[in-house]
């Protein structure tokens, strides 16, 4: 996790970069991982984006995995299912393709929560496989978060 500065970027605050290597511990076949990212009392979320630098992929029959965006009250509120895994036809760049920022102007967090990202592998008609037989990959998520309250 790593807090972007004006200079880098202007849109985005804040930056999470997840490797093939961070599902070391998920080793039950179809199991979910759920990484979270910090949302502090009194911001609003305003945008977030996805940039897959190098498609996933695994050391078994493996063909699919997905990532979704969002929290608590809406698993994908800000990005959908998006496709992962070199066997699918997978996303390079995805951005405010939630119902928090697609049609609308963010969320906003009177208390702390968390932007939880999941990721499941073998969606709909894949291979069994556990997230720990990974052998490649890396994505990107860049997101807007901005306080309201400066002093919260």
């Amino acid at each position: 996790m790593a807090k972007l500065s004006n200079q880098e970027n202007f849109y985005f605050t804040d930056e999470l970069v997840v490797k093939y290597s961070d599902f070391a511990d998920t080793t039950t076949d179809n199991a979910t991982k759920t990484f979270t990212y910090a949302i502090p009392a009194g911001s609003i979320v305003t945008c977030a984006a996805a940039n897959l630098r190098t498609a996933f992929d695994d050391s078994g029959a493996g063909d699919e995995l997905t990532v979704t965006v969002g929290d608590g009250t809406d698993p994908d509120g800000f990005l959908a299912a998006a496709a992962l895994h070199t066997d699918q036809t997978e996303i390079s760049f995805v951005g405010n393709t939630g119902a928090y920022l697609d049609n609308e102007n963010g969320k906003v967090y009177a208390t702390a929560d968390t932007i939880d990202i999941l990721f499941t592998p073998n969606i709909s008609t894949g291979t069994d496989y556990a997230l720990s037989e990974l052998t490649a990959g890396e994505i990107v998520f860049k997101f807007g978060i901005v306080a309201i309250d400066p002093n919260a």
